[in-house]
């Protein structure tokens, strides 16, 4: 990390179409730290980086020639011109005295805290923020910490030990999908999405769990673009991971249970490996059918329904058995024109709303 955090704020702004007076941008080289940025040119950053490495390692303004306490950068380009004023200071900001009880309460110090990946990405001040917020846990081995199908509550930390993530259902009644050492979080797949917790976490080893509300969770996010980055990348790497795992099951042409591997996340293992053929999905509400050409959805039919209505209405099954028929290619008509993540976020839309009970009669064109 750098000793010195540079921020940069528009003081002179001549026909620029990016900043405003007051605008900023502060860099903690080699990152743009996002809490503290208003916005961000490229140009900008091109002209002023030979002067932010240098300012950051504590080089002096006067030694680069830009004043003495407060410097000055200017940035130039075909549409207009910015100068701003230069303000460089210590990263680490001063943490309070409650705040570093509420840390030995919790028998962890600041820099354990940010050695781990989830909080790493944060200024000091955000992290400053967070540290109240968090609870400890203690859990014994073998202990279940959150099942498959609850709803989530919290975001856990492991601080010590390690856990098992477990599927249930189908044809294997409990499977082993991975396990998480320390560094490592889980619970928040369920809390970003709204969907039930889609594995079971159980104490592989005594685990020491840092756990942090729903609530608190949401308001974090909001506020931390770093850590909102971070947990889309955690969620993309988990869903490649796990729809590789699902797509060597359906090219078996195994049976499976909608209870084990939800619809919404059939959908998107078929739509990410591009795979051709029919879901056929069976539940005591009938037989449902969704065809896919190299992962796009051209069809979808349950009961009298068809197209994107029948698919709107797959989503809100909880139970029943699935089996995908591969096929090299399909000889139909696309009825569902709308590209396949976009039908299912509309979907899920769709299916919050309806659970809320806040969502308005659709005419029948819709």
């Amino acid at each position: 990390m750098a000793l010195l955090r540079v921020t940069m704020i528009a003081e002179e702004v001549s026909d620029c179409p990016i900043y405003a007076k007051g605008d900023q941008i502060t860099v903690d080289y080699p990152q743009i730290v996002l809490e503290e940025t208003n916005k961000v040119c490229i140009s900008a950053l091109d002209q002023c980086q030979p002067y932010i490495l240098p300012l950051s390692r504590g080089v002096a303004f006067a030694t680069l020639g830009i004043g003495e306490e407060l410097g000055s950068l200017r940035c130039c380009c075909s549409v207009g011109s910015v100068i701003f004023n230069v303000i460089k200071r210590r990263s680490r900001v001063f943490i309070t005295p409650e705040t570093l009880k509420h840390l030995a309460n919790l028998k962890l110090d600041l820099s354990k805290l940010q050695s781990m990946p989830v909080f790493e990405p944060l200024p000091e001040g955000s992290l400053e923020k967070i540290i109240p917020l968090l609870q400890l846990q203690q859990i014994n081995t073998g202990t279940d910490i959150i099942q498959q199908g609850d709803v989530g509550e919290f975001l856990y930390v492991i601080i010590e030990g390690e856990v098992s993530v477990l599927r249930q259902g189908g044809q294997i009644r409990e499977e082993v999908i991975a396990n998480l050492p320390e560094g490592e979080c889980f619970g928040e797949m369920s809390l970003i999405s709204g969907e039930p917790i889609s594995a079971t976490i159980r104490a592989k080893t005594p685990v020491t769990l840092l756990k942090i509300s729903k609530k608190d969770f949401d308001q974090l996010v909001r506020d931390n673009p770093s850590l909102s980055i971070y947990f889309t990348k955690l969620l993309t790497q988990r869903l490649q991971q796990t729809s590789t795992r699902m797509a060597e099951t359906l090219d078996k042409g195994m049976l499976g249970s909608i209870e084990t591997f939800s619809i919404p996340e059939l959908v998107q293992t078929l739509a990410l490996n591009g795979r051709t053929g029919v879901l056929v999905i069976s539940s005591k509400g009938g037989e449902a059918k969704i065809s896919f050409e190299r992962g796009f959805i051209y069809q979808a039919k349950l009961g009298d329904l068809v197209g994107e209505q029948a698919f709107y209405q797959l989503l809100a099954w909880q139970e029943g058995q699935f089996q995908f028929q591969s096929a090299e290619t399909l000889s139909i008509k696309r009825q569902v024109q709308k590209d396949t993540m976009h039908l299912l976020m509309e979907g899920l839309r769709r299916l919050d709303e309806d659970r809320s009970g806040l969502l308005e009669p659709k005419s029948s064109t819709d």
